[in-house]
């Protein structure tokens, strides 16, 4: 009989609702959910409250497996504004490669579905907060140009890095990752950057 209180009932109970989402295209109704990781509902409630916890944790899991606090720190890790700036294009653009699935139904969702537009406006803050933490760093190099104040800039930057744009260059227009990073890189450091 399966322990539905441990730790690696909750990471099954994660993965199937990935693979749900993903490629299904699912609203992560909590009786699929329950079928697919084969599992009870009360399971489910035991592990992350409800459906919306269940979506926060799900999205929160995404960023684990993804590595996503060690190659934000790759980038932080940068010697000068310019290669911070590219550095966080390439990690952007291979983020969202990584989700899209889960950030399109995410997002698309986010007006009618309560649960998953927390979720979507967790990531969106924890984004913001994350460009915020970038613009500052190039800030206090001396590096950030004088036209913009720090919360000005980084505005620019989470709007430049956004899911909608990024889906209408790689997606609609058919940009290529590396085509994504140089052009975007190139439009931020010369709006963003102090002049030589």
């Amino acid at each position: 009989m399966p322990d539905y209180g441990s730790s690696q009932t909750r990471e099954h109970i994660l993965k199937a609702s990935w693979d749900l989402i993903a490629n299904h295209e699912s609203s992560l109704k909590l009786t699929e959910v329950a079928t697919k990781a084969a599992v009870s509902r009360q399971a489910i409630y035991l592990h992350f409250g409800d459906r919306a916890g269940l979506v926060l944790a799900l999205v929160q899991h995404m960023d684990e497996t993804l590595d996503l606090g060690s190659k934000l720190a790759h980038v932080r890790a940068a010697p000068d504004g310019a290669e911070l700036l590219g550095r966080a294009m390439r990690l952007n653009t291979q983020f969202w490669s990584a989700v899209f699935p889960v950030a399109r139904i995410l997002e698309a969702a986010q007006n009618d579905d309560a649960a998953l537009s927390s979720a979507w406006h967790d990531r969106m803050t924890f984004r913001q907060k994350t460009f915020l933490a970038m613009i500052k760093q190039i800030a206090d190099g001396g590096e950030l140009s004088p036209d913009w104040d720090i919360e000005e800039a980084a505005g620019v930057l989470y709007a430049t890095a956004h899911f909608d744009t990024w889906r209408e260059l790689t997606h609609h227009l058919g940009w290529t990752e590396d085509r994504y990073v140089v052009a975007m890189t190139r439009l931020l450091c010369r709006a963003l950057l102090r002049r030589s």
